[in-house]
């Protein structure tokens, strides 16, 4: 379980140039879907990073990710690929389903586009395949660990 990063998600967790936002999405009450706040919560502070945890509600969020003027936005959710419990990838936007990926109300889909459009900048997807989206707290060790290592990258990388 030592590298649970493809090279292709390694390399969309490397900051751009500019200001870098992580959009953290997911519901705490409910299992794996909690993985987004979980992920937020654990990532350092830094100059090149704002990080945002929108629980459930990505759409509430828009005009503060815009507000930011960000070069490069990371969207981290759960999303029910048919994966391995735990296991990280990166979704292309054309591949995100018009119908919500886990519980949010509003398509991951949309919210993309908005925060494309309304920032103009690059834009990223990472899914991580839950066990349980079933309701209840805590996340499965398969998903923590998928989480960890998206963790230990991003500050890593962002390292002031």
């Amino acid at each position: 379980m030592s590298n649970l990063l493809t090279a292709e998600v390694e390399e969309a967790l490397k900051p751009r140039t500019g200001l870098n936002v992580i959009l953290a999405v997911g519901n705490p009450l409910r299992s794996d879907d909690g993985v987004g706040p979980h992920i937020a919560a654990r990532l350092e502070p830094s100059s090149r990073l704002k990080v945002i945890d929108a629980e459930s509600t990505p759409e509430n969020v828009i005009g503060e990710v815009a507000k930011f003027n960000p070069a490069y936005i990371i969207v981290i959710d759960a999303a029910d690929f048919k994966g391995e419990a735990g296991e990280v990838r990166l979704i292309a936007k054309e591949h995100i389903p018009e119908t919500a990926l886990s519980t949010h109300s509003i398509s991951l889909k949309v919210i993309a586009h908005i925060l494309s459009e309304d920032t103009g900048a690059e834009l990223k997807f990472l899914g991580i395949q839950p066990k349980s989206v079933a309701m209840g707290e805590g996340i499965s060790p398969e998903v923590r660990a998928g989480a960890r290592a998206i963790i230990n990258r991003i500050n890593k990388e962002f390292r002031s």
